[in-house]
């Protein structure tokens, strides 16, 4: 990219002072009072002969370290000046600067500029480029410090280094609309910080959905880019909730039948934020049965009958005895169950199945006494003495 800036350079006041064995200071100056004595013996050893050089007119473009310039040498005098030589400088002359060429300066009449334009190859970061009249300090000028013209560019003269791209794969987790923000830049940077700030984007930008989306990073200075690419990885991370117990309520039965209880028939359909509504039939699978009654509790109408629960092989479903004990406040079956999303998170959920009482509508739930399936409670297990018989 070319950056190049223009500028006429003044006289006097936009000049950098340049002095030399031979420099000399207007008349008023040389005998002011605050000129330093050298100043003022020099002006008196050179005279006043009206001999004045002047770089004018000091233009300048910079792409890379490839300097364009043009600038003129005036002749300020009244009289024509023959032959001299001007000097191009990279930096500052007094200070290190590096001349880059020479001029050479033809006759002049009084008023005549002399205008040149050359191309030089500069030191990387050159800051200012000066043009010196009269360099070769033949003439002893009435005015020497119009001889320098100086531009400082407000950007470095620089060879544009790529900036960087750094990308990596990411996996991030789902939030509860199972997308996810995320961002595969590990470090992307401008080294020179030329010409400008370096901008990242990033595209698609995100949010990103449930799965793996690649994903392209382009830093650019202005004036170059840079690419990589990378992939975001969307994990569901989060359990489903496990839905309400619709409370199913069996009516005793005269022959303490079973009951065929699904999951469905327990409890509300799960909810995931991945996959909606999952159905129990589907993503449940039943753990265990516990009941608030013995196994071979007496009921009233039959004497005795024993594995009252007992687990389908699937575990999506129970037979339950639809009967409660004689002397009990009714019967309550606890399912515990587990639910499980299509990427594996799971979790436990219950809900309850109750056989009222013979003199009540309602069952009260006592606690756990008998229970069938993986983890029973300790001691719960058993099905009781009359059964053993």
């Amino acid at each position: 990219m070319s950056v190049s800036w223009s500028r006429g350079v003044s006289t006097l006041a936009a000049l950098v002072v340049f002095g030399g064995c031979g420099a000399s200071l207007p008349e008023d100056a040389a005998s002011s009072p605050e000129a330093p004595a050298s100043s003022r013996v020099e002006s008196q050893e050179a005279g006043l002969d009206g001999l004045d050089l002047a770089a004018v007119e000091l233009a300048a473009s910079c792409d890379a370290t490839a300097l364009s310039l043009s600038a003129g040498i005036k002749n300020h005098g009244a009289t024509g000046i023959a032959g001299s030589t001007a000097a191009i400088y990279a930096g500052d002359p007094s200070a290190g600067g590096v001349r880059l060429g020479i001029v050479n300066v033809p006759f002049l009449v009084g008023g005549e500029t002399f205008r040149f334009q050359l191309s030089f190859t500069v030191p990387e970061g050159t800051t200012q480029v000066a043009v010196v009249a009269g360099e070769d300090r033949v003439y002893a000028e009435e005015d020497e410090a119009n001889n320098l013209a100086a531009f400082f560019m407000p950007i470095p003269c620089a060879t544009n280094q790529l900036p960087v791209a750094l990308c990596q794969d990411v996996t991030v987790p789902a939030d509860e609309a199972c997308q996810a923000s995320a961002s595969i830049d590990v470090g992307s940077h401008d080294p020179d910080g030329f010409p400008g700030t370096a901008s990242v984007t990033q595209s698609p930008a995100g949010p990103f959905s449930l799965g793996t989306t690649p994903v392209e990073l382009v830093v650019s200075d202005g004036a170059a880019s840079s690419t990589c690419s990378a992939a975001v990885t969307v994990v569901d991370t989060h359990a489903p909730a496990p839905g309400a117990s619709k409370g199913l309520v069996l009516s005793p039965s005269a022959g303490s039948d079973y009951v065929l209880v699904s999951l469905a028939d327990c409890a509300l359909p799960a909810t995931d934020n991945c996959g909606g509504t999952l159905d129990l039939q589907q993503a449940g699978t039943l753990l265990r049965v516990a009941s608030d009654e013995s196994d071979d509790a007496l009921s009233l109408l039959r004497l005795l009958a024993c594995k009252d629960i007992r687990v389908s092989a699937d575990r999506k479903s129970a037979l339950l005895r639809a009967e409660a004990a004689l002397l009990g406040n009714g019967r309550v079956y606890t399912l515990t169950y587990e639910v499980r999303d299509a990427a594996g998170n799971a979790s436990t959920g219950a809900c309850k199945v109750s056989v009222p009482a013979l003199l009540s509508p309602h069952a009260v739930d006592s606690g756990t006494v008998f229970c069938q399936g993986t983890g029973c409670p300790r001691g719960t297990t058993d099905h009781g003495l009359l059964c053993s018989l």
